[in-house]
C-alpha cells in the first residue's frame, strides 16, 4: 500500500510507529511503502526501512468450511450442532511439514501418522459414530429439498435430545434424523410434507411416519400443521399454473380458512384442490392428475375437498 498526501502519511507513519524525518535528507519522507508480507514500512524516495514487525491490521488470509476447501479466516469453522462435535475437536493435519513449512525426517511422519490413527481411535465411540452417520445423511438431504442452516440446526438439535433419551435405539439412524428433519420443518414452518422428505432420504413414507409419532411422543413435541398457503406456489409453479391463477387460489384458501373450513383437513389437499378450482375459474388447461402428480396427493382426494369447497363457498365452477 503507497500513502502519498502528506497529512495521512503524517498520521499513517504516527499509528505506525514509524518516524515522519528521513535521516538521510533530514527532510519530510516520500509516499510510504507498505511491505505486508515482511511487516515493514519504506520510504519510496531514500528506501529506509522506518519500522519492521508491522502487525497485520486487515483482513484474515485463511478460512475453514466443512469440505476444507481452499481457505480464507483463521478463526476457523463456527460452532454448529449439525457436525458431530459441533466443530471444536482438534485434528492432526495431514501435512508433513514443521512450522516453517520444511519437510519434516521420515521417522516424525512414521510417528505422526501413528499418532493420527490412536487420536482417530480414541474419538470413536458409539454415540460419536450415531451422530456421524446422521448429521451425514442431513447434509445430504439439506441440499435435495434447500433447506435453510437454522432449520437444520434444530433438527440436529432434536435428534441430539433423542440420542440422549436413548430413543434411537433399535430404530434406524435415517428414519429418526429424517423425522426429526421434518419436524423441524413444521416447528419453522417451511413447507415440506412427509413425502418430499422420505423421497430425498430414500426411505419408505410409511417408514418415516412411524419414526416421526415416535419422535414426537417422545419428545413430547407441539408442532403446528402447515399453512396451505405455502403450498400453492409451489404446486402452482409445477403444474404451470400463471400468477393470477396463483392469487385466485390463495383467495379462495383466504375464504376457506374465514368459513372455518380449513380446519382439520389436510394442508396439501386444500393447496391442490385451490389449485384445481383456480384453473378451472381461469380457463387455465390443468389436469386433476397433474395437480395430484406435484402435490402427493390422490385425484380422488382433490374432487372430494373441491366438492365441500365449491358448496361452502358458493362457487359455480
Amino acid at each position: 500500500m503507497i500513502v502519498k498526501n502528506k497529512a495521512a502519511k503524517q498520521e499513517y507513519a504516527f499509528q505506525k510507529k514509524a518516524d515522519d524525518i528521513c535521516p538521510h535528507s533530514g527532510s519530510s519522507h516520500g509516499p510510504l511503502i507498505t511491505d505486508s508480507i515482511r511487516g515493514e514500512i519504506l520510504c519510496a524516495s531514500c528506501g529506509s526501512v522506518l519500522a519492521d514487525k508491522v502487525e497485520d491490521l486487515g483482513p484474515e488470509q485463511r478460512s475453514f468450511t466443512m469440505d476444507d476447501y481452499t481457505q480464507n479466516s483463521r478463526t476457523g469453522l463456527a460452532s454448529t450442532l449439525s457436525i458431530h462435535d459441533k466443530g471444536l475437536s482438534t485434528v492432526i493435519g495431514n501435512a508433513d511439514k514443521d512450522a516453517s513449512g520444511n519437510s519434516i525426517s521420515s521417522y516424525m511422519k512414521y510417528a505422526f501418522n501413528r499418532l493420527r490413527t490412536w487420536d482417530s481411535r480414541s474419538k470413536s465411540n458409539s454415540s460419536d459414530r450415531n451422530l456421524r452417520s446422521a448429521f451425514v445423511i442431513l447434509s445430504s438431504v439439506q441440499s435435495k429439498l434447500e433447506i435453510s442452516d437454522t432449520v437444520i440446526e434444530r433438527a440436529a438439535y432434536l435428534y441430539r435430545k433423542a440420542l440422549t433419551k436413548n430413543i434411537i435405539r433399535g430404530r434406524t439412524i435415517s428414519g429418526m434424523i429424517l423425522s426429526a428433519l421434518y419436524a423441524a420443518c413444521r416447528e419453522s414452518n417451511v413447507p415440506r410434507t412427509l413425502q418430499d422428505v422420505a423421497s430425498a432420504g430414500n426411505i419408505s413414507f410409511k417408514d418415516l411416519s412411524r419414526h416421526y409419532r415416535i419422535l414426537v411422543k417422545s419428545l413430547d413435541l407441539r408442532v403446528e400443521s402447515f399453512n396451505p398457503l405455502e403450498f400453492v406456489s409451489k404446486i402452482g409453479t409445477a403444474v404451470g399454473l400463471s400468477e393470477k391463477a396463483k392469487r385466485d387460489a390463495l383467495d379462495i384458501l383466504h375464504k376457506a380458512h374465514e368459513k372455518g373450513i380449513t380446519d382439520g383437513k389436510n394442508p396439501v389437499s386444500l393447496a391442490a384442490t385451490a389449485v384445481f378450482l383456480s384453473g378451472v375459474i381461469n380457463e387455465e388447461k390443468i389436469t386433476q392428475n397433474s395437480i395430484a402428480k406435484a402435490s402427493g396427493v390422490s385425484s380422488v382426494t382433490i374432487r372430494n375437498v373441491a366438492r365441500t369447497l365449491r358448496k361452502q363457498l358458493g362457487m359455480d365452477a
